[in-house]
């Protein structure tokens, strides 16, 4: 099956596709499209096994990056598109610039920790056990609800797409986010890449952030002053116009703080080891 599109705005217009976060669906980009549709093509996509797209199993991000090229290919303006990830949408974003690179124009990502997470073995067993049960069940899509602070139409949507997933799709989706690590290639790619993290982001997100600094010639990195990780809805305005800002190579927000030291990188970091 192909995936679910929200297609908003002129087709002849530069093309901007926004991939979601785990558990939600192209409804977490309202306010940002709403704002965008106006003068972009906006492509608003449900990666496999998530919202309108939950009959499309979830094999892999090679799989899911693929998925996403084609619809580039097929709905985007000349077949480039500049890609917009949180979380989930962001490591799916990499993908597409890792495999496809010939239908990206540019970045923009948040939320994503571009080494491989500590604790492993732990992880694994939290997608196994704690993660099924937080996004599954009805209180543990309310709780996470609560934690994203999402008010109740949004929540709403998210406890109906949580329940949507399959304990297969997120194990998979988090065996590979608990061993992601940026590759080599990532170096010889002209592209611009924004990464971002919200300030109140866990602690692997935001300092590894200069990793993308290290390995991407055309990459910046900022930071979102008293944000948390789903920030395109605790921040709406700030978000779209960085988004804005990123597309039309403008100066970005001067709300936002830009982060201008490369990390060390470490053989993990790279994948080299």
């Amino acid at each position: 099956m192909s995936l679910y599109v929200s297609e908003t705005g002129s087709t002849s217009a530069p093309t901007i596709v926004f991939l979601h976060a785990l558990g939600l669906s192209s409804w977490m980009w309202t306010e940002q499209i709403a704002a965008l549709e106006q003068t972009y093509h906006c492509l608003a996509i449900d990666l496999p096994g998530n919202g309108e797209s939950n009959q499309t199993e979830w094999q892999s991000f090679a799989d899911t990056a693929a998925q996403i090229a084609a619809v580039i290919r097929e709905k985007a303006a000349g077949g480039k598109a500049h890609i917009v990830g949180l979380s989930l949408g962001g490591y799916a974003a990499l993908y597409v610039l890792r495999d496809h690179a010939d239908v990206v124009e540019s970045v923009v990502i948040s939320g994503v920790t571009p080494s491989p997470l500590p604790n492993r073995r732990l992880w694994r067993l939290l997608s196994k056990t704690l993660m099924p049960m937080l996004l599954l069940t009805p209180l543990g899509s309310s709780l996470m609800a609560k934690m994203m602070q999402l008010p109740d139409d949004a929540a709403a949507l998210y406890r109906r797409d949580s329940k949507r997933l399959t304990r297969l799709a997120i194990e998979r989706i988090y065996q590979e986010i608990i061993t992601f690590h940026l590759p080599p290639a990532f170096g010889q790619r002209p592209q611009r890449l924004l990464a971002a993290a919200g300030e109140h982001d866990v602690a692997q997100i935001k300092n590894g952030l200069g990793d993308f600094l290290a390995l991407l010639p055309n990459a910046e990195a900022v930071i979102a002053p008293g944000a948390h990780h789903g920030w395109n809805g605790e921040y709406p305005q700030l978000f779209t116009d960085m988004i804005r800002a990123w597309v039309e190579a403008q100066p970005l927000p001067g709300a936002l703080i830009p982060v201008s030291t490369p990390s060390t990188m470490s053989p993990l970091v790279t994948g080299t080891a």
